[in-house]
């Protein structure tokens, strides 16, 4: 499964495209949207929704009430493309109030520790959304996460520390693990969320902590000039979000006969070696996944860094970041589908087959939309979102999202797999397009400098495409051979 960060991080059913939230309609197109309107209703066993599901819409609804497919698209989208707006909007604002080599900083920090904490989640989210059967509770998932972020957090301090940067640069490192550290611990709530098909909760967790966070960076790097303590604001907010919001609605979820559970012991983790060990088992082959992905995602920007300095940095990690919001359609479309996938593909293989082609169909036009957009526009892109210098990049900005878009097809496969649980097959594909990302990105970076980290993405994407479109194909038919359809 692609990051799509997650990360580590991190069903969907019929949608009407006039009720998706906002005007976010326009982020993506109202083509996409309204191709999604028959494929999800067909999905979804052409129910439409009652007024209890309507009223379920709300977190202030029954806990228990699992929403329908519709509306757990629609909060998911909502949430991944508000948060993801938000990261990119921090990068703006450093962009705007910093430097250049400030945005490097921060982009180095997210380099460090985004691949430690993408091996140190063990995308525990993934196995615990497609845990049809409930092998394990909720309370093991918790402890297992914090254990395993506590390792992660204590693993970017070291390498922060190794690392030879300036002072400043190390505690950017560090500040930024300890937001993804939050975020590690966030996931796997959100998680429960998901399993239990609540989207509405973790779609408003994320449009609450992200505007929160994107403000406090804003405020504090316009009254100190400095990246540390705006690092420092953005990660308190998210620590803030977490223990209020968060833990507050697991806590409903978990215990629906009362409004507020008193003493909180249905969300305390559970700490027991055994079942940890065999959950980390379990999980170990997804995380080392996610570390690869993470880590070839981010092994352009090392050799970046290591050849032309922060500044080049700096303007390569600004461009890449706008199309996550595209990425942020398939990622709200892969975590409201999970659960069906991985009930269909258990129980239907043909319902599996076409909610997976339908996933990939709406991908593939969202991906075409967005080249074909970049290309006419995409200059005036990044000049209204970074200012002019910007757009020198116009060229490398055009390679990258033509990468991305073939990740939003793939990344629908990896979901897939994900769903059926073939966790180890995904090890040997992520392995082998690492390596001809470390190949293209030391063939084509000291050569051509920022275009050849663009050009490294988009050997990457390729290369994954290739192999989980494979093993997609050679799932369904083992699949099939076991004579269940």
């Amino acid at each position: 499964m692609l990051i799509l960060p997650q990360t580590g991080g991190l069903g969907l059913y019929y949608v009407q495209p006039t009720r998706v939230p906002g005007r976010l309609l326009r982020i993506v197109g109202s083509d996409a949207l309204e191709q999604l309107n028959p494929a999800l209703a067909e999905a979804d066993g052409g129910e439409s929704e009652t007024s209890a599901a309507r009223a379920a819409h709300r977190p202030s609804g029954p806990p228990g009430v699992p929403l329908s497919l519709a509306a757990n698209f629609r909060w998911a989208f909502a949430g991944n493309v508000v948060y993801a707006a938000c990261q990119w909007g921090m990068l703006s604002v450093l962009a705007r109030l910093g430097t250049a080599e400030a945005v490097g900083q921060f982009v180095l920090g997210l380099s460090i520790a985004a691949p430690i904490m993408a091996l140190t989640m063990l995308q525990l989210r993934s196995v615990q959304v497609t845990d049809v059967h409930e092998a394990f509770t909720f309370a093991d998932y918790f402890g297992t996460r914090i254990v395993w972020t506590i390792a992660g957090l204590i693993a970017i301090v070291v390498c922060a520390s190794v690392g030879g940067e300036d002072r400043g640069t190390f505690w950017v490192v560090v500040l930024v693990g300890m937001m993804k550290g939050v975020d590690s611990l966030s996931d796997i709530v959100r998680g429960l969320f998901q399993h239990r098909e609540r989207m509405d909760l973790s779609g408003i967790s994320l449009m609450v902590k992200g505007p929160a966070s994107l403000l406090a960076l804003a405020l504090v790097m316009g009254l100190t000039g400095s990246v540390v303590f705006a690092s420092a604001a953005a990660a308190l907010v998210w620590a803030v979000s977490f223990a209020t919001y968060d833990l507050f609605y697991a806590n409903r979820l978990l215990a629906p006969e009362v409004a507020v559970p008193k003493s909180g012991q249905r969300i305390r983790p559970r700490f027991r070696l055994g079942v940890m060990g065999r959950l980390t088992w379990t999980a170990f082959p997804l995380g080392i996944v996610m570390a690869v992905i993470s880590l070839q995602t981010n092994i352009p920007r090392y050799v970046l860094q290591s050849c032309a300095g922060s500044k080049l940095l700096g303007y390569f990690g600004a461009i890449v970041y706008p199309v996550m919001a595209g990425m942020m359609v398939t990622t709200a479309m892969g975590q409201s589908a999970s659960p069906r996938l991985a009930r269909y593909f258990a129980e239907d293989l043909t319902a599996f087959v076409r909610l997976l082609s339908q996933l990939s169909g709406i991908s593939a036009a969202l991906a075409i939309a967005m080249i074909v957009g970049t290309y006419t526009i995409g200059d005036r892109v990044l000049w209204l979102l970074y200012g002019a210098e910007y757009t020198a990049y116009y060229r490398e900005f055009v390679v990258v999202v033509v990468a991305w878009g073939v990740q939003l097809v793939s990344s629908c496969w990896g979901y897939g797999l994900t769903a059926a649980r073939h966790f180890r097959t995904q090890v040997g594909l992520t392995g082998a397009s690492c390596v001809a990302t470390v190949g293209a990105a030391f063939v084509f970076i000291p050569r051509y400098g920022v275009m050849g980290a663009a050009l490294s993405v988009l050997v990457t994407s390729v290369a994954m495409a290739i192999g989980y479109a494979v093993a997609m194909f050679w799932a369904v038919r083992a699949k099939r051979r076991q004579g269940v359809s």
